[in-house]
């Protein structure tokens, strides 16, 4: 990170995931909004950046509105052999003309579902074999 404290809502979150990858506990709490900070587990922040490998950050969405903001973001990363994908709706606001991470909502993911209907085992293979669809394009 830069000497200068990042002085718009964007480049607060590109700082704050350079930090995680860092495990620069001290900034993250520091950028955190007063309101919010004591809020903050140190020892659970501390783990997760530091145990992680941090893989990519994308801003997904951002909405400006002057003294605070809202950005979409997904951050990937790797811990214990698995990787994830984690989805952040964050709330930043300006307190004392300085922008900070106040708070996040983790939205849900929207469940898929199937256009067609789902073949079963025993059903007759869509092919027009007349077989049964275990018996046939299940086995390939």
């Amino acid at each position: 990170m830069t000497d200068t404290y990042p002085s718009n809502p964007k480049d607060l979150l590109k700082a704050r995931y350079e930090a995680f990858v860092r495990g620069d506990v001290d900034f993250i709490l520091e950028s955190h909004h007063p309101e919010t900070r004591s809020q903050v587990d140190r020892e659970s922040i501390r783990r997760w950046s530091q145990e992680s490998k941090w893989l990519n950050l994308e801003i997904q969405s951002f909405e400006d509105h002057k003294d605070h903001a809202h950005i979409r973001f997904a951050v990937q990363y790797e811990r214990d052999f698995a990787k994830f994908n984690h989805v952040e709706l964050a709330d930043f606001r300006k307190y004392e003309d300085r922008w900070f991470y106040y708070d996040s909502d983790f939205p849900t993911p929207e469940t898929e579902r199937r256009s067609e209907t789902k073949v079963g085992r025993n059903d007759p293979c869509p092919c027009g074999s007349g077989k049964k669809y275990k018996k046939c394009h299940a086995v390939a």
